[in-house]
């Protein structure tokens, strides 16, 4: 009915409904003038939510503050790696290890990074409070999806338990369980390596280099250590009990004349060295990753020990990092 109103001439219309279609109009001009605050207002609304999300996502800790509390778990899967029931088992290892070792042993995973992977992760380690349980002591391992990179950060004690050296044996074993996305078991090599390197610095003898590694991810290496020494035994056994029992025959003799030979006649030859030539060629290979801040290229260069640089919050670190 009011459309019908609206659309007539108005020398048709009564007084009522003059005074109708005037109204009509002035709801028009009031709607058309909410429209532009009201779009407004959602805009930036969703332009704040969107920076929120965004904020989240890229600084995954509150400010450029060292706080005197941890933040977060010592497992972050932000990157969605690992399936319900193993973050929970790899969660509690890292408990569990920390607690026995008085060092925070952490694992964060991420899609992307800002910076370099070394900062990245030194400024998750130290806005985060992980230095603050153990008296600075701590070692974390960062995993960036979208550049396939990784990075570990020393902090504490943790520079001296994780030498250079010692880090690149870890992370050797590490790459073909990255490579092939096998994160778990990386994850599983990350902590029992750990484990074991500061059993060793609490003991006075840090892994460093000359120091056989030993991948003690297996929990079975003990069994599987006991099963191949007892397979050697027996197969020595074997020919040395055939042999023995060929010897029954022999019998003890009262003198040697039956070995000895008459007309024994030696010659005499002499070797003279003439000349020496040694031949040299030299061994090209490269490899992505770094250690203690400088670029390893064809094998090991390492002096021993850690090295050490300082974070954007003033701290001192250690660390590695490279590509998978």
């Amino acid at each position: 009915m009011l459309i019908l109103f609206y659309t007539l001439s108005s020398e048709h219309l009564t007084l009522e409904e003059l005074y109708i279609q005037k109204n009509m109009k002035k709801i028009i001009e009031i709607k058309k003038h909410i429209k532009i605050p009201v779009l407004l207002a959602a805009l930036v609304l969703c332009f704040s939510t969107s920076l929120t999300a965004y904020a989240y996502t890229n600084n995954l800790w509150d400010d450029y503050t060292v706080p005197s509390t941890r933040q977060k778990e010592r497992l972050l899967d932000e990157a969605d790696l690992l399936s319900s029931s193993e973050e929970a088992k790899i969660l509690e290892r890292l408990n569990t290890l920390s607690e026995k070792q008085r060092c925070n042993v952490t694992i964060l995973t991420v899609n992307s990074h800002s910076g370099s992977i070394e900062a990245f992760a030194d400024d998750y380690f130290d806005y985060n409070g992980f230095g603050a349980d153990y008296n600075e002591s701590g070692v974390l391992f960062v995993l960036s999806m979208n550049t396939r990179e990784w990075a570990i950060s020393t902090s504490g004690e943790g520079i001296n338990a994780f030498t250079d050296y010692g880090q690149e044996k870890m992370t050797d074993t590490m790459l073909p369980y990255l490579k092939s996305g096998n994160y778990y078991k990386a994850f599983d090599v990350y902590i029992d390596t750990s484990d074991n390197y500061l059993n060793l610095y609490h003991a006075g003898t840090p892994f460093d280099i000359g120091d056989i590694f030993v991948d003690h991810s297996d929990r079975n290496s003990s069994f599987h250590f006991l099963l191949s020494i007892i397979i050697g035994l027996v197969t020595a056994t074997i020919p040395i009990a055939a042999m023995a029992a060929n010897l029954k025959t022999v019998r003890k003799n009262k003198n040697a004349a039956g070995y000895r030979t008459d007309g024994i006649h030696m010659n005499v030859n002499n070797d003279t060295l003439v000349r020496t030539y040694v031949s040299k060629t030299r061994r090209e290979s490269s490899s992505g990753s770094h250690y203690g801040g400088s670029s390893r290229s064809g094998g090991s260069h390492h002096s021993g020990g850690s090295s050490v640089h300082r974070s954007s919050s003033g701290h001192s670190h250690g660390g590695s990092h490279g590509h998978f």
